[in-house]
Protein backbone atom coordinates (compact mmCIF):
# COMPACT_ATOMS: atom_id res chain seq x y z
CA UNK A 1 0.00 0.00 0.00
CA UNK A 2 3.03 2.32 0.07
CA UNK A 3 2.55 3.66 -3.46
CA UNK A 4 -1.13 4.29 -2.72
CA UNK A 5 -0.40 6.07 0.55
CA UNK A 6 2.21 8.26 -1.13
CA UNK A 7 -0.40 9.61 -3.53
CA UNK A 8 -2.46 10.84 -0.59
CA UNK A 9 0.49 12.37 1.24
CA UNK A 10 1.38 14.34 -1.89
CA UNK A 11 -2.07 15.92 -1.53
CA UNK A 12 -1.33 16.77 2.12
CA UNK A 13 -3.50 13.94 3.42
CA UNK A 14 -1.67 12.02 6.15
CA UNK A 15 -2.07 8.24 6.13
CA UNK A 16 -1.97 6.00 9.20
CA UNK A 17 -2.12 2.23 8.80
CA UNK A 18 -1.61 -0.76 11.03
CA UNK A 19 -1.47 -4.54 10.72
CA UNK A 20 -4.58 -6.13 12.19
CA UNK A 21 -4.15 -8.65 14.99
CA UNK A 22 -3.20 -11.98 13.45
CA UNK A 23 -1.98 -10.29 10.27
CA UNK A 24 1.32 -8.87 9.02
CA UNK A 25 3.71 -8.09 11.87
CA UNK A 26 1.06 -7.82 14.58
CA UNK A 27 0.67 -10.23 17.48
CA UNK A 28 -1.74 -13.14 17.47
CA UNK A 29 -2.21 -16.41 15.67
CA UNK A 30 -1.88 -15.91 11.92
CA UNK A 31 -5.20 -15.70 10.09
CA UNK A 32 -7.29 -15.92 13.25
CA UNK A 33 -8.93 -13.72 15.85
CA UNK A 34 -11.04 -14.75 18.83
CA UNK A 35 -13.59 -11.97 18.46
CA UNK A 36 -14.45 -9.61 15.59
CA UNK A 37 -14.86 -6.80 18.14
CA UNK A 38 -11.07 -6.81 18.63
CA UNK A 39 -10.72 -5.47 15.09
CA UNK A 40 -13.12 -2.62 15.86
CA UNK A 41 -11.24 -1.88 19.08
CA UNK A 42 -8.07 -1.59 17.01
CA UNK A 43 -9.75 1.00 14.78
CA UNK A 44 -10.62 2.92 17.95
CA UNK A 45 -6.96 2.92 18.96
CA UNK A 46 -5.85 4.01 15.52
CA UNK A 47 -8.27 6.93 15.47
CA UNK A 48 -7.09 7.95 18.93
CA UNK A 49 -3.50 7.89 17.68
CA UNK A 50 -4.41 9.95 14.63
CA UNK A 51 -6.06 12.55 16.87
CA UNK A 52 -2.92 12.65 19.00
CA UNK A 53 -0.68 13.17 15.96
CA UNK A 54 -3.03 15.44 14.01
CA UNK A 55 -5.40 17.20 16.44
CA UNK A 56 -8.33 19.18 15.05
CA UNK A 57 -7.99 17.40 11.71
CA UNK A 58 -10.83 15.58 9.95
CA UNK A 59 -10.38 11.84 9.73
CA UNK A 60 -11.44 9.50 6.93
CA UNK A 61 -11.72 5.74 7.42
CA UNK A 62 -10.47 3.78 4.41
CA UNK A 63 -10.70 0.00 4.19
CA UNK A 64 -9.98 -2.51 1.44
CA UNK A 65 -11.43 -6.03 1.13
CA UNK A 66 -11.85 -7.34 4.70
CA UNK A 67 -10.89 -3.83 5.78
CA UNK A 68 -13.91 -2.53 3.89
CA UNK A 69 -16.07 -4.88 5.93
CA UNK A 70 -14.44 -3.60 9.12
CA UNK A 71 -14.78 0.13 8.47
CA UNK A 72 -18.44 -0.21 7.54
CA UNK A 73 -19.26 -2.20 10.66
CA UNK A 74 -17.25 0.23 12.77
CA UNK A 75 -19.17 3.20 11.37
CA UNK A 76 -22.49 1.43 12.03
CA UNK A 77 -21.62 0.47 15.59
CA UNK A 78 -21.36 3.97 17.01
CA UNK A 79 -21.25 7.67 16.21
CA UNK A 80 -17.73 7.51 14.76
CA UNK A 81 -15.22 10.39 15.03
CA UNK A 82 -14.80 10.53 11.25
CA UNK A 83 -15.90 12.87 8.48
CA UNK A 84 -16.09 10.29 5.68
CA UNK A 85 -15.77 6.63 4.82
CA UNK A 86 -14.17 4.88 1.82
CA UNK A 87 -14.36 1.16 1.07
CA UNK A 88 -12.81 -0.59 -1.91
CA UNK A 89 -13.72 -4.13 -2.97
CA UNK A 90 -15.27 -4.86 0.44
CA UNK A 91 -15.75 -8.42 1.63
CA UNK A 92 -19.54 -8.46 1.94
CA UNK A 93 -19.86 -11.75 0.11
CA UNK A 94 -17.29 -13.74 -1.80
CA UNK A 95 -17.38 -13.69 -5.59
CA UNK A 96 -17.44 -17.49 -5.56
CA UNK A 97 -19.23 -20.17 -3.59
CA UNK A 98 -16.95 -22.36 -1.47
CA UNK A 99 -17.23 -26.07 -2.37
CA UNK A 100 -20.28 -27.67 -0.70
CA UNK A 101 -18.11 -30.13 1.21
CA UNK A 102 -16.13 -27.22 2.69
CA UNK A 103 -19.33 -25.51 3.84
CA UNK A 104 -20.49 -28.77 5.44
CA UNK A 105 -17.14 -29.33 7.16
CA UNK A 106 -17.13 -25.75 8.44
CA UNK A 107 -20.59 -26.19 9.98
CA UNK A 108 -19.50 -29.40 11.69
CA UNK A 109 -16.07 -28.36 12.91
CA UNK A 110 -16.44 -24.63 13.68
CA UNK A 111 -18.29 -25.13 17.00
CA UNK A 112 -15.74 -27.75 18.07
CA UNK A 113 -12.54 -26.33 16.59
CA UNK A 114 -13.11 -22.63 15.83
CA UNK A 115 -9.39 -22.01 15.38
CA UNK A 116 -9.04 -24.70 12.73
CA UNK A 117 -7.22 -23.25 9.73
CA UNK A 118 -8.30 -23.74 6.11
CA UNK A 119 -6.55 -22.80 2.89
CA UNK A 120 -7.72 -19.59 1.24
CA UNK A 121 -8.81 -19.85 -2.39
CA UNK A 122 -7.27 -16.59 -3.59
CA UNK A 123 -5.18 -16.85 -6.76
CA UNK A 124 -2.46 -14.23 -7.12
CA UNK A 125 -3.50 -13.63 -10.73
CA UNK A 126 -6.91 -12.48 -9.46
CA UNK A 127 -5.45 -9.61 -7.44
CA UNK A 128 -4.76 -7.19 -10.30
CA UNK A 129 -3.92 -7.12 -14.00
CA UNK A 130 -0.33 -6.13 -13.17
CA UNK A 131 1.87 -9.28 -13.22
CA UNK A 132 4.64 -7.51 -11.30
CA UNK A 133 2.26 -6.78 -8.42
CA UNK A 134 0.94 -10.34 -8.46
CA UNK A 135 4.43 -11.83 -8.43
CA UNK A 136 5.40 -9.65 -5.47
CA UNK A 137 2.33 -10.90 -3.57
CA UNK A 138 3.39 -14.48 -4.24
CA UNK A 139 6.76 -13.86 -2.59
CA UNK A 140 5.42 -11.75 0.32
CA UNK A 141 6.14 -13.73 3.49
CA UNK A 142 3.79 -11.51 5.52
CA UNK A 143 0.82 -12.42 3.33
CA UNK A 144 -0.71 -15.41 5.09
CA UNK A 145 -2.85 -17.70 2.95
CA UNK A 146 -4.79 -19.53 5.66
CA UNK A 147 -7.87 -18.44 7.59
CA UNK A 148 -9.54 -19.89 10.65
CA UNK A 149 -13.11 -21.14 10.53
CA UNK A 150 -13.88 -18.62 13.28
CA UNK A 151 -12.53 -15.59 11.40
CA UNK A 152 -14.15 -16.64 8.13
CA UNK A 153 -17.52 -17.11 9.83
CA UNK A 154 -17.40 -13.81 11.74
CA UNK A 155 -16.42 -11.71 8.73
CA UNK A 156 -19.02 -13.43 6.54
CA UNK A 157 -21.78 -12.76 9.09
CA UNK A 158 -20.70 -9.13 9.44
CA UNK A 159 -20.76 -8.74 5.66
CA UNK A 160 -24.40 -9.75 5.57
CA UNK A 161 -25.09 -7.50 8.55
CA UNK A 162 -23.58 -4.55 6.69
CA UNK A 163 -25.79 -5.12 3.65
CA UNK A 164 -28.91 -5.03 5.83
CA UNK A 165 -27.90 -2.21 8.17
CA UNK A 166 -25.75 0.13 6.11
CA UNK A 167 -28.48 2.79 6.34
CA UNK A 168 -27.18 3.47 9.87
CA UNK A 169 -24.14 5.24 8.42
CA UNK A 170 -24.74 8.98 8.23
CA UNK A 171 -21.36 10.08 6.85
CA UNK A 172 -20.31 10.65 3.24
CA UNK A 173 -19.47 7.19 1.94
CA UNK A 174 -17.60 6.19 -1.24
CA UNK A 175 -17.82 2.54 -2.22
CA UNK A 176 -15.76 1.24 -5.16
CA UNK A 177 -15.61 -2.19 -6.74
CA UNK A 178 -14.34 -3.73 -9.97
CA UNK A 179 -16.96 -5.76 -11.82
CA UNK A 180 -14.33 -8.35 -12.78
CA UNK A 181 -13.42 -8.98 -9.13
CA UNK A 182 -13.04 -12.74 -8.66
CA UNK A 183 -12.47 -12.53 -4.90
CA UNK A 184 -15.24 -10.39 -3.40
CA UNK A 185 -18.67 -9.83 -4.91
CA UNK A 186 -19.29 -6.53 -6.66
CA UNK A 187 -22.96 -7.52 -6.85
CA UNK A 188 -23.07 -7.48 -3.04
CA UNK A 189 -21.78 -3.89 -3.14
CA UNK A 190 -24.56 -2.95 -5.55
CA UNK A 191 -27.09 -4.63 -3.25
CA UNK A 192 -25.71 -2.78 -0.23
CA UNK A 193 -26.03 0.65 -1.83
CA UNK A 194 -29.77 0.13 -2.26
CA UNK A 195 -30.04 0.55 1.52
CA UNK A 196 -27.91 3.69 1.86
CA UNK A 197 -28.57 7.42 1.95
CA UNK A 198 -27.93 10.08 -0.68
CA UNK A 199 -24.51 10.62 0.91
CA UNK A 200 -23.34 7.30 -0.54
CA UNK A 201 -21.62 7.02 -3.90
CA UNK A 202 -21.05 3.70 -5.66
CA UNK A 203 -18.41 3.50 -8.37
CA UNK A 204 -18.14 0.28 -10.36
CA UNK A 205 -14.89 0.02 -12.31
CA UNK A 206 -15.45 -1.88 -15.55
CA UNK A 207 -13.18 -4.87 -16.08
CA UNK A 208 -11.02 -4.29 -13.01
CA UNK A 209 -9.97 -6.89 -10.46
CA UNK A 210 -9.87 -6.95 -6.66
CA UNK A 211 -6.96 -4.64 -5.81
CA UNK A 212 -8.05 -1.40 -7.43
CA UNK A 213 -5.05 0.43 -5.94
CA UNK A 214 -2.75 -1.99 -7.79
CA UNK A 215 -4.43 -1.90 -11.19
CA UNK A 216 -2.78 -0.14 -14.14
CA UNK A 217 -5.54 2.48 -13.80
CA UNK A 218 -4.61 3.28 -10.20
CA UNK A 219 -3.98 6.97 -10.93
CA UNK A 220 -7.41 7.34 -12.51
CA UNK A 221 -8.94 5.66 -9.47
CA UNK A 222 -7.03 7.94 -7.11
CA UNK A 223 -8.14 11.02 -9.04
CA UNK A 224 -11.73 9.83 -8.75
CA UNK A 225 -11.39 9.61 -4.98
CA UNK A 226 -9.93 13.10 -4.81
CA UNK A 227 -12.72 14.49 -6.99
CA UNK A 228 -15.29 12.90 -4.70
CA UNK A 229 -13.60 14.36 -1.60
CA UNK A 230 -13.69 17.81 -3.20
CA UNK A 231 -17.30 17.40 -4.32
CA UNK A 232 -18.32 16.45 -0.79
CA UNK A 233 -16.35 19.47 0.51
CA UNK A 234 -14.13 17.21 2.59
CA UNK A 235 -10.90 18.26 0.87
CA UNK A 236 -10.14 21.84 -0.14
CA UNK A 237 -6.37 21.97 -0.76
CA UNK A 238 -4.95 22.79 -4.15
Amino acid sequence: YERWAELFTREKIAVLASDLEGHGKSVGKRGDIKNYQLFLDQIDLQLEKSNELFPDTGRILYGHSMGGNLVMNYAMSKDPPIIALIASSPWLRLAFEPPPHMILLAKIFRPLFPGLMVQGKIENADRSHDPVINLAAKDDLLMYRMISLRLFHQVSIKGLYAIRNIYKINRPFLLMHGNADRITSHEASIELVANTSKNTRLKIWDGLYHELHNEFEYKEIFNYIMSWLKEMKIYNHG
